[in-house]
């Protein structure tokens, strides 16, 4: 159940240009995606720009999504993702970014500590996020909670400027071209195929490699194909995947793109 909404949830008028901040790891934008389609319903002939990452613009390049273009912040821009940017840097990021001319600003990284202060320095007539005690305030607020669902939370932002959920479930559009990509490293088969992702970036996040690859062996036995995918940094966990799932398991540690992911 989503909060109380401390604003009405009305639209902002006359608005073309819409900035969301998600400078963040691909599970993480998985989970705002339902925000982002309400944020397109909400203001279907806006220009909607994702200030995130290189690999986003990579990512979503050719691909159908609310997103019609986004803006690559330089690595560690945010504050919490990587080393510092030099203040010459950020100021210069900054004033590209308000010349940019955005009526809404959209916080979707965060309690806002490193995050909304980006977003308020963006000038944009109306500013919308969330909140820890300790960070900056932006025009309309809800409180962060941390054991809040993700994608709830994200919902409750968007909702603050009229963006209704149109939908719970993330969805992102697979193109003709990752087919392609995918089918080069594995080829299309008429068996149900089960993909396992056991990496994290924390580890003390990670469920145990050995239950992971239990699970394998369980799904392998009942006709299933699993694969089981990582990140070049991941591939010890891979490898301990798939030696638990007894031969039952296919380990592609480094071998898919994002499009081919």
């Amino acid at each position: 159940m989503l909060l109380a909404m401390p604003f009405p949830m009305t639209l902002v008028p006359d608005v073309r240009r819409i900035a969301v901040l998600r400078a963040s790891a691909l599970g993480d934008f998985v989970f705002a995606l339902p925000a982002l389609a309400a944020l397109r319903a909400a203001y279907p002939a806006a220009e909607i720009t994702l200030l995130a990452r290189a690999w986003h613009a990579e990512l979503l390049a050719g691909r159908p999504s609310a997103i019609d273009r986004v803006i690559a912040l330089p690595e560690g821009f945010v504050g919490d993702e990587g080393g510092p940017v030099s203040p010459a840097e950020r100021r210069r990021v900054l004033r590209r970014l308000r010349g940019e001319g955005f009526d809404l600003g959209i916080q979707l990284h965060g309690g806002g500590r490193n995050s909304n202060p980006i977003v308020a320095a963006l000038g944009a007539r109306v500013t919308a996020g969330s909140r820890t005690p300790d960070a900056p305030p932006l025009d309309r607020l809800v409180p962060y909670v941390y054991w809040q669902r993700e994608i709830d939370r994200w919902l409750e932002v968007v909702a603050l400027v009229g963006g209704a959920a149109v939908g719970l479930d993330p969805t992102l559009v697979a193109t003709d071209d990752d087919r392609v990509r995918s089918e080069r490293i594995v080829p299309p088969t008429d068996m149900p195929v089960v993909v396992l992702h056991p990496g994290a970036t924390d580890r003390r996040r990670r469920w145990p490699a050995e239950r992971f690859g239990a699970v394998a062996a369980a799904l392998g036995a009942e006709g299933r194909k699993v694969l089981v995918t990582g990140s070049g940094d991941e591939a010890d966990v891979v490898d301990r995947v798939v030696s638990a799932s007894r031969g039952r398991a296919v380990g592609l540690t480094g071998r898919l793109d994002l499009a081919a992911l």
